[in-house]
């Protein structure tokens, strides 16, 4: 097959194409949307390259990208999910071995934390919030009907805020 001979499926069938990839793999229907944006993303600085393809043709090249790209966006979501499951007890640990000073670090840290969130605009303080309840952001982008990478827009906007009041790793170590 020639380089001239190769010719790129739509964006359209390579969605259809990563969606039923994915459902075989187990990915739920918000899921697979948020993988199609980001495997669309590599697949569009693919370049096939019938030399170096050792005889297999542009089909099971995409078809590698994109099983390959599924099982990294898994494997991403399962260690997420055992982080988050892992640090729910947090808070009431540091709760039963509080001392008075600890207790107005934390109150003083609360209040620095509110008066930040109340400078965000209304949609920074929503996604705040949903943050503060452990939602994803995927279910955040759903909730509030806009994609992922709007949400993840307003969160890098509200960490920022957040250092420039001076509540950033730093600081709240010091608290």
């Amino acid at each position: 097959m020639s380089d001239s001979a190769f010719k790129r499926p739509t964006n359209k069938t390579i969605c259809k194409w990563i969606a039923s990839r994915a459902r075989r793999m187990g990915l739920r229907r918000q899921d697979i949307e948020d993988a199609q944006q980001q495997i669309l993303m590599v697949l569009m600085d693919f370049q096939f390259d019938p030399e170096r393809s050792n005889g297999a043709s542009s089909q099971t090249a995409i078809t590698a990208i994109i099983d390959r790209q599924l099982r990294n966006y898994k494997r991403t979501k399962t260690r997420y999910a055992e982080h988050v499951t892992g640090s729910e007890n947090i808070p009431n640990d540091l709760a039963g071995n509080t001392s008075g000073s600890d207790i107005e670090s934390q109150i003083s840290m609360l209040a620095d934390v509110t008066a930040a969130r109340s400078t965000l605009c209304e949609v920074s303080q929503r996604i705040c919030d949903a943050l503060a309840q452990g939602q994803s952001i995927n279910e955040i982008a759903q909730s509030l009907n806009m994609s992922w990478h709007t949400v993840r827009k307003h969160i890098d906007a509200i960490r920022e805020r957040f250092i420039e009041v001076g509540l950033g790793s730093d600081s709240c170590n010091s608290h």
